[in-house]
């Protein structure tokens, strides 16, 4: 029997979690698969790491002094850096979706444009459906600031699950 994909959309907000509870009460995790997606800002400020001052650089008698140096950190060490804490937040929420039968995977997307990166994974992975939470913005403040679960419901052909946190 074939699984249905569902990606589960969230952020840094505790908000962006309260859709948890809505996937487990509909979908049953024997014919659903979770797929927790974490979208971020690319990483920025490549660059050097600072140096380790209590490394304890012992010279030997007659050697000049070795001092700690600067390092590069790349940005695919930051990008697993993410990725590493990512998993390991999500690890209590995950554990427990896999306890209750589901099964869970995490993934993380570095995209100024959450939309966008959202749509690729739907579009590589062949997601069924989407859900997430929304702030459900309305009047002007709809106007100036895009509201990512309207324009994935607008632009993606597949169903958009929204939950708002004044409907719990």
């Amino acid at each position: 029997m074939k699984m249905n994909k569902v990606l589960i959309a969230l952020n840094q907000s505790e908000l962006s979690l309260k859709i948890i509870p809505c996937v487990e009460k509909f979908f049953g995790s024997e014919e659903n698969e979770l797929i927790l997606f974490y979208v971020t800002n690319p990483p920025g400020n490549v660059g050097f790491g600072e140096p380790d001052l209590s490394a304890g650089y012992a010279p030997l008698p007659g050697d000049k002094p070795v001092l700690p140096t600067l390092h590069p950190i790349y940005e695919t060490q930051q990008e697993d850096s993410i990725r590493a804490h990512v998993k390991a937040e999500l690890g209590p929420l995950t554990n427990r979706l896999e306890l209750a039968g589901y099964k869970v995977s995490v993934k993380v997307g570095f995209d100024k444009d959450p939309v966008a990166a959202i749509a690729r994974v739907i579009q590589k992975r062949g997601i069924d459906l989407v859900a997430m939470s929304t702030l459900g913005r309305v009047g002007l403040t709809r106007f100036f600031f895009r509201n990512i679960a309207d324009t994935l419901a607008l632009e993606e052909k597949i169903p958009v699950l929204l939950i708002h946190p004044d409907s719990e």
